[in-house]
């Protein structure tokens, strides 16, 4: 079965029912656990994530148990600290978009869904915006 790369920005739009993209993120989510099984996300898309939402949670108990809750359901990507000088050496001009490159290429994914595409130019995997994955596979889910 293919896997499918989400991308941080991905995850955080999914968790924002207030943000522009958060509806064609879960549809992207459901999508791919209904036809590609678990999404792949990085470390570094879980650990951006717990920063950015623990920030708004005063009961960090709870933060933990919802962060515990939410990347159970995700696959998430190992990373060689040798994969650092790649992120340096490489053609990615955005760092954290080199680490989750480096995170996708490692899991052997057939995909990087993000809606970043334009940084992803150098990627030798294909990468697709949301809006495009939703428009080719969501009738699926019919």
């Amino acid at each position: 079965m293919k896997k499918i790369f989400l991308d941080a920005n991905i995850i955080i739009d999914y968790l924002n029912a207030e943000a522009e993209g958060h509806s064609t993120a879960k549809t992207c989510i459901q999508i791919t656990r209904t036809y590609f099984g678990k999404p792949v996300v990085s470390l570094f898309t879980l650990l951006i994530t717990n920063y950015l939402a623990g920030k708004f949670v005063k009961d960090k108990s709870w933060h933990r148990r919802q962060m515990q809750t939410l990347f159970s359901g995700f696959e998430i990507t190992s990373f060689k600290p040798t994969s650092v000088a790649s992120v340096f050496e490489g053609a990615f001009h955005d760092i954290e978009d080199g680490l989750q490159y480096e995170c996708a290429l490692s899991a052997k994914v057939a995909a990087i869904i993000t809606k970043d595409v334009h940084d992803y130019f150098p990627s030798k995997i294909p990468s697709v915006h949301p809006q495009d994955f939703v428009n080719r596979y969501g009738n699926l889910l019919s």
